[in-house]
């Protein structure tokens, strides 16, 4: 007990308890807290002149993103199963294509 106790008042994490729960914990919490690259706006901002390059544009945005989420994607089939993650994928692609979309518009010149 006075261990468990000594570790509290330092900060220490306590290893008493169930290692996986604490892991999880600490990856809900990071994820919480850090910005997620796939929700972050990309960078580029040069004009698009022709519709070509605006798919051409969405496309490798596309791709850019579903690398970025790849590790998590990874976290979660690991987790709750393929099925589950790809659906998770799968929503989270639709939400930030519309941003994505939206942003990419903004760049056509008309």
């Amino acid at each position: 007990m006075p261990i468990a106790l000594l570790a509290l008042a330092c900060g220490l994490p306590a290893w008493a308890g169930d290692g996986a729960a604490a892991a999880q914990t600490d990856v809900v919490a990071t994820l919480a807290v850090e910005p997620q690259p796939w929700a972050q706006p990309i960078g580029e901002s040069w004009p698009i002149r022709r519709a070509s390059s605006l798919k051409a544009e969405y496309r490798r945005i596309r791709a850019l993103r579903i690398e970025q989420m790849q590790p998590e994607y990874e976290r979660r089939s690991a987790q709750a199963g393929p099925d589950a993650a790809q659906a998770w994928r799968d929503a989270t692609l639709r939400d930030i294509a519309r941003q994505d979309l939206r942003d990419l518009r903004a760049r056509l010149d008309r």
